[in-house]
Parts: C-alpha cells; structure tokens; sequence
C-alpha cells in the first residue's frame, strides 16, 4: 500500500511536466463527431440546444463519408478513437450509411447516446459496423430523468438501452449521470440500479450553467451540494475494491490534489486541443464538443483538416491568456491552467464555475 502511495503522489508531481510535452506533441487521440443536432428529446441542460429539427446547414453524408475516407490517410487509425454525438446520433437519417463507412475505412469508433431509440437490431447493426464503445445517459430514476430529458418515457426506454448493451459484451460501455439538485439523493439507488443491470462504469457529471442551463438555476449544485457529492462519491470509491464496478467524478474542471485523488483515477487534464479534437454537424473543427463555438478553429469544408489539427489551436496549448481576474494571483494556476475550457464564459472573461473556491 505505501508503495502504491508513493506511485500515486509521483505521478501527481511528474503531471505537469507530462501535461507540458502533451501540448508540444498534442497527438491527436479522441476525435469527437457531432453527427447531428437533432434529438428526440428535450433537456433542461442542453449545451447545444436542439431539438427535432436543426438549426444549421448540416454536412450531408456524403460529405462525412469524404471525412472519413480522409482520416485514415493522414492519421494512423490504431491510435485514432471516433466518438460519434449528437444531439443525438440515431436521430440521423442515414445513420447506417454512417456507420457503414466508419468500418469500411477501418475507423475505431464509438458512440454517446440518450438510449431513446437503441433497439436490438440497432445494437446488432451497430456492433456490425464495429461498434467498440458506447456511453449511455441516465439522470436519476424514472420522475427525475423524465423531467431533466423532458419527455416521459425516457427513463424506461434509456434502462432498456443500458441493459441491452450490458448483455451484448461490448468491451468499452459507462453510464453517466447528470448530477442535479433533484437526483443528488439518488445516487445510491442508482448505483444500485446499475449493478444490478451488469453496467461496469459509471461516471458523475455536474451541470454547468452554459445552454439551456444558464437559464435553469435549479439544475445547478450549490456549493454546499457539490462538496456532499464529492465525498459521496470518495466514500463509494473507497468501498468499490476490485468488484468489477468503477466509479468517479468526470474530467471537468480542476480539484486540489486530494479531492482529485479521490474522486478521479487520473489527475485533472483539460485535453480540449490538445489530444481532443472535433467535427461539428456543420463541418467546424473544434476541441472538446462542449466548448464555445468561439474556439473553432477552420470548417472541414473549405480547410485541411491535418493542417488544422498541426498549426492552429495555440490558444487551446497555450493558456496564459486564461490568467486574468482571481487567476491572475492563484497558487493553484501551474496545475489548473485556467480550468476545464468548457468552463469559459466568452462574455465574463472567467470560469463560470472553479472548484478550487468550493474544495479549499
């Protein structure tokens, strides 16, 4: 155990050295593809806000396939990892033609989902197309995740996705949970709930006030509620051992280091830019899908992709400009670097939220 611990508090000291080459080097490894703005349902918190119909002039699919045929060329497909997002992805109409093209140009992908529409021949038809991991949503039991996805029903139609794919042996599968002031207390029944279903991770998201959730205060933590999150979930972790289930807090924004310790299994780390990159419904090329639009840094219709990746994004490896008001005077900066990007508010010129403020 004390070897353990020296490993662990080693790695926390080497990690800003780490973090330093990843920026120099920023190999790309997670390419986020926002598939479509469409959705099926309507959430309180949604970043984007979509809906039915979108909003944009989305790419066709043969201009996503052109996109994928692309990748392999100038990227080596055995380090590369697609996560297809939406809105949500089985609201396209041509999702299949996608997906078809996703294996045939011999792309590892996966995909994040509400579960709304996942049906066994769509799971079957997925894993044909290679399918190797999927993230599904559940926000709470059934009148709490019916209420944040505002539509009923949700609730019973998302259990059914998560234990279809809990029996289909997907290697790479998690659940994540949108942690609101309604479902704080539920947590343990649906933990419960999950284990029972076979699901082997769970990660736990706060909600930010960007999107919809700017105007929904009542989705938000008080300060008081986050702390009783994070120790509710060092308290489970503690007690998981090697029991097959995983759990912690996701990878946004930056805690001190014992809190990080204990909530995360690896230190906070914006990658936004830096190992992160996306394609927006729109073709924008971006970071993080979650961040603001201000950070795009080209359109894959009219820019080199590559070129992209290797010679724009300095804002997003260097982030000396996010030292500016309380930042500026921090101890915590050479590890915090500013905070997760997706925390930005473009109109404040600070984090909508830190929680160094609430852990200290």
């Amino acid at each position: 155990m004390a070897i353990l611990k020296r490993s662990s508090h080693l790695r926390r000291f080497v990690y800003p050295i780490y973090r330093g080459l990843e920026r120099s080097v920023h190999p790309l490894r997670y390419l986020f593809i926002e598939i479509t703005q469409r959705c099926n349902l309507e959430c309180r918190h949604c970043g984007s806000d979509c809906g039915k119909e979108t909003r944009l002039d989305e790419l066709s699919t043969a201009e996503w396939i052109d996109f994928f045929a692309y990748l392999p060329i100038h990227f080596d497909p055995k380090s590369l990892i697609l996560v297809i997002t939406g809105g949500e992805p089985l609201c396209h109409p041509e999702f299949g033609r996608i997906t078809e093209a996703l294996k045939r140009h011999g792309l590892s992908w996966g995909m994040v989902t509400n579960g709304y529409s996942l049906t066994p021949g769509r799971l079957k038809k997925l894993m044909a197309d290679g399918l190797a991991s999927i993230t599904i949503s559940l926000d709470g039991l059934e009148a709490s995740h019916d209420w944040l996805r505002g539509r009923r029903g949700a609730f019973k139609r998302a259990l059914a996705a998560i234990g279809l794919v809990a029996q289909s042996g997907i290697g790479l599968f998690d659940v994540v949970t949108c942690v609101n002031p309604r479902n704080l207390q539920e947590l343990p029944a649906v933990e419960e709930l999950l284990r029972g279903l076979g699901v082997p991770a769970w990660r736990l998201f706060s909600i930010f006030p960007k999107g919809r959730a700017r105007k929904n205060t009542e989705l938000i933590l008080s300060n008081d509620q986050t702390l009783d999150l994070f120790n509710w979930i060092a308290q489970r972790r503690r007690g998981l051992g090697g029991g097959g289930f995983s759990l912690e807090f996701c990878c946004e924004g930056y805690l001190p280091a014992g809190t990080d310790r204990a909530v995360r299994d690896d230190p906070f780390f914006c990658r936004a830019g830096i190992n992160i990159g996306s394609v927006l419904c729109d073709g924008a090329i971006s970071a993080c899908p979650n961040i603001s639009r201000q950070f795009v840094q080209g359109n894959i219709r009219h820019d080199d992709f590559k070129d992209v990746w290797e010679n724009r994004y300095q804002r997003m490896r260097q982030r000396d400009w996010m030292r500016q008001g309380d930042c500026r005077t921090c101890k915590e900066w050479t590890r915090c670097q500013g905070n997760s990007l997706h925390l930005w508010d473009d109109e404040a010129n600070r984090p909508v939220r830190c929680f160094k403020e609430i852990c200290f």
